[in-house]
């Protein structure tokens, strides 16, 4: 059986709370495979919100690495 994983690391864990960042994912998620690299289509690579979050995401060898963080924080 192939697995899937999904990895998410939330940067603004004292603002953010977990069902927050899940949203966020979900909305990534839901708007599809949108970019594409020479090794085919991934969730969009950065995904900007209206209240200065963004979200990354790495196509890993077993699924995805997002990243939450608040725009002008470091991470």
């Amino acid at each position: 059986m192939d697995e899937s994983k999904i990895i998410i690391h939330n940067y603004d864990k004292d603002n953010l709370t977990d069902a927050e960042a899940l949203y966020r994912i979900y909305k990534v998620v839901g708007e599809g495979l949108v970019s594409e690299t020479k090794k085919g289509k991934q969730y969009c690579f950065a995904t900007r919100f209206n209240d200065n979050y963004v979200v990354t995401c790495d196509k890993t060898k077993t699924g995805y690495t997002f990243r939450i963080v608040k725009e002008n924080n470091e991470i």
